[in-house]
């Protein structure tokens, strides 16, 4: 099998792909006779969470390839013909893991609700899937804007992804609420930079986010002008449009 240098994200939640938190049972030795593509998946399973572990105990430039297959349980040449090298295989995991978060949120903003209840909506999805995924997103998350050049552009790139999203939901907010203030162009810039760096801050520290929701969609609501939202956000009650 030759070398996968970056595999892309099979796009389902992270939970379908490889199981928040569950390390993978490794295969019966010998002749099992399980289909290829059987086998592959649970193999890279295994490294995903083997990824993660070592990430998460030695920091990304620290961890090995050695580190990696110790934990996963598998050969050097088993990890080789799944990836090209370490960096391929933190790619593989961090993208997999962004592309699902991002559908968890783009899924919530497109909703047929209210302008407020989609927001809230997806922040609720978005901080319940880190928490769910907190060791994935210690590892992944946590690590990535201070690894490789490639790394970086990959978390740059999803970061830009879900600034993207909520852009299009705040000009369907200003077309729908024309009486909002013009904020100006940077609004969503900055709402996306404050919370994307607290997301990496408590997948740092892995302290839950999912409770601070009503504040975070507070505080979005309040930086586009919508006071009342932010108000009902508050107490979460999210109010009609």
């Amino acid at each position: 099998m030759p070398a996968v240098s970056r595999a892309r994200p099979c796009g389902c939640a992270a939970s379908r792909c490889w199981g928040p938190e569950v390390t993978p049972r490794p295969l019966p030795r010998g002749q099992h006779g399980l289909p290829a593509e059987v086998v592959v998946v649970s193999q890279r399973n295994r490294i995903i969470e083997g990824t993660a572990r070592a990430v998460a105990q030695h920091g990304y430039a620290h961890t090995t390839v050695a580190h990696i297959i110790a934990l996963a349980g598998v050969s050097r040449t088993t990890f080789y013909q799944l990836f090209k090298d370490k960096e391929a295989c933190f790619l593989w995991c961090f993208d997999a893991l962004a592309e699902a978060h991002f559908h968890t949120v783009a899924a919530a903003l497109a909703e047929p609700a209210p302008h407020p209840t989609r927001l809230l909506a997806a922040l609720h999805a978005y901080m319940a899937r880190v928490d769910a995924d907190a060791g994935l997103a210690s590892a992944f998350i946590g690590e990535a804007e201070g690894a490789t050049p490639a790394i970086r552009s990959a978390y740059s790139s999803a970061r830009q992804r879900l600034e993207d999203a909520l852009a299009q939901w705040l000009k369907d907010v200003r077309h729908a609420h024309p009486e909002l203030p013009d904020t100006g162009p940077t609004t969503i810039e900055l709402v996306n930079t404050a919370i994307g760096g607290l997301v990496v801050a408590r997948a740092r520290s892995g302290e839950p986010l999912l409770p601070l929701v009503p504040e975070m969609a507070a505080f979005v609501f309040g930086a586009i002008g919508a006071w009342r939202w932010a108000e009902h956000a508050r107490a979460m009650d999210a109010p009609a449009d």
